[in-house]
């Protein structure tokens, strides 16, 4: 019996550590810009740019679009696409913010020119891209979401760049 109640616990916590890297909750969340962090973790950075984020061109409504997205939208989902893993620093972890409707902040801040597409993709991995020398290893990335559902998002993201640099918005501005 008591066996049956160690496995019982086990499974239990099992379920718990994994769903602190899935289930996460936006209450529990603070952005500031680009950046976010669940309340008392020091060691998880969050980020809505996938890639490019320390050096891409970035309109200079950002900060403010990224505020209204978040204040008119009361059920957002936090969707964890990939994860940069550091041993000795914590994570930088890739995510997209979702609204009750499937829609994402992430292609919201596109579409109105805040930054180039490229930077909603998520690193590639050496067994993904051997060739490419900004591959990262695979024990140092970890992928969440699917293969189906990141192609239906980055063909979402081509459209929403296309219809900023078409309307001439943020950084396609040419002021």
């Amino acid at each position: 019996m008591e066996k049956y109640f160690l496995y019982l616990f086990l499974l239990f916590c099992l379920i718990e550590c994994r769903s602190q890297n899935t289930n996460l909750k936006f209450e529990n969340f603070e952005f500031e810009s680009i950046f976010g962090g669940q309340k008392g973790d020091k060691s998880n950075v969050y980020c809505l740019l996938g890639k490019g984020f320390f050096r891409t061109p970035s309109s200079e409504n950002t900060d403010e679009l990224i505020n209204s997205w978040i204040l008119n939208h009361k059920k957002i989902k936090i969707i964890l696409v990939s994860s940069l893993i550091d041993d000795n620093n914590g994570n930088i972890n890739y995510c997209w913010l979702e609204d009750e409707y499937g829609n994402t902040i992430n292609e919201f801040l596109i579409k109105n020119g805040c930054f180039p597409g490229g930077t909603m993709m998520r690193p590639k991995t050496l067994k993904e891209e051997p060739n490419d020398y900004m591959s990262i290893d695979e024990s140092k990335i970890k992928v969440y979401i699917d293969s189906k559902k990141y192609e239906e998002f980055i063909q979402k993201i081509k459209k929403a760049e296309q219809f900023a640099s078409d309307n001439k918005l943020g950084i396609w501005n040419e002021d």
